[in-house]
């Protein structure tokens, strides 16, 4: 990102310029559009000056079912601020999506979602029920549907596709339910309502909440 664009992005984020904020240290996302300073045409040899080239680590990134994927990690070894981004080809040019997982994280939506964020507080955001896959595999808690809610970026599962998503977020209950009966209700590769009585009672949260800058 050429200082120029940084520079705009801050400007648009409300001006943290004025309090001596730094780009990189703006840590907001706005769902398909900037992850703090980070757009998806930024680079990675754009990334590595604005956090420094030891904050920027090529890695293997896990992506479910045993398959991994080359990616980028931001901050290994910092909780506060680790993100994981995925590219789009090769050459590390123009990102997929960016993902955060870890409780400590300094990420935040616009909305102020972040891990940790409950699905009943994540119900009063949209405002109408959600629609989750059920728990126990390793895309389990999946927010598949706002269902015309004000969460529009979590998309509508329309035609076997999800449309309109640019925010996949992921719950999951507290480990004490596992092996409980109402956890047991809502397991497995089907669709459950955020008004399920189990969802209700275990109240999950976020674990990993993964940007997404491209088509879906």
């Amino acid at each position: 990102m050429t200082s120029g664009t940084a520079l705009a992005w801050i400007l648009a984020a409300g001006g943290v310029l004025s309090t001596g904020i730094s780009p990189a240290a703006d840590w907001t996302l706005v769902a398909g559009l900037r992850a703090g300073p980070i757009t998806g045409k930024t680079s990675e040899a754009e990334l590595q000056a604005l956090y420094g080239r030891e904050n920027v680590v090529h890695a293997e990134i896990e992506v479910g079912e045993g398959l991994t994927e080359p990616g980028t990690v931001l901050f290994p070894h910092d909780p506060r601020k680790k993100a994981e981004i995925f590219w789009i080809g090769p050459d590390r040019t123009s990102i997929k999506a960016l993902r955060i997982t870890g409780e400590k994280t300094l990420w935040k939506t616009s909305r102020g979602i972040t891990t940790g964020t409950s699905l009943k507080e994540l119900r009063r955001l949209n405002r109408r029920r959600l629609t989750l896959v059920g728990f126990g595999w390793d895309y389990g808690g999946t927010i598949v549907d706002c269902n015309g809610g004000d969460l529009k970026e979590l998309g509508t599962h329309a035609g076997g596709g999800l449309e309109g998503r640019t925010l996949l977020l992921r719950v999951s209950p507290d480990p004490k339910w596992r092996g409980s009966r109402e956890y047991g209700s809502v397991k497995g590769d089907r669709d459950f309502s955020s008004d399920h009585p189990a969802m209700k009672t275990m109240n999950p949260t976020v674990y990993e909440l993964t940007m997404l800058f491209g088509p879906d």
